[in-house]
């Protein structure tokens, strides 16, 4: 995973292609409580699964409200 930016203390990552393989789907969400130990996580630890960042963002905002 490669950290993409940090939204409202969520974390979003792209996944290789490898995890993309494996996983399913392109875009990790780290939870802001795992953006400490974000080193160890995979996308075995996201909390949603997103094919775009916007999709991600979208997701987040909402999640707030």
């Amino acid at each position: 995973m490669k950290r993409i930016k940090k939204f409202k203390g969520w974390g979003i990552y792209q996944n290789n292609n490898k995890e993309i393989e494996e996983y399913g789907f392109n875009v990790t969400v780290l939870h802001p409580d795992n953006m400490e130990y974000a080193y160890m996580c995979s996308p075995s630890d996201s909390d949603m699964e997103f094919d775009t960042v916007e999709a991600a963002e979208n997701w987040i905002k909402n999640y707030d409200k």
